[in-house]
């Protein structure tokens, strides 16, 4: 393991950082999807449920 990730500092950071920024777009684009799933899963104002059928 590891053989694949650069030998220097730098660049190990530069990965770092880059992983860390697109953790947090995933981790937002999942609270999104979440957000969405429960929204479309209530009941709607007639008692029926709003999701796709």
């Amino acid at each position: 393991m590891g053989n694949d990730l650069p030998p220097d500092l730098a660049h190990l950071r530069t990965l770092e950082t880059w992983a860390a920024h697109y953790l947090t777009r995933i981790r937002a684009r999942i609270a999104a999807v979440e957000r969405q799933q429960q929204s479309s899963s209530r009941p709607g104002p007639h008692g029926r449920f709003s999701g796709a059928r």
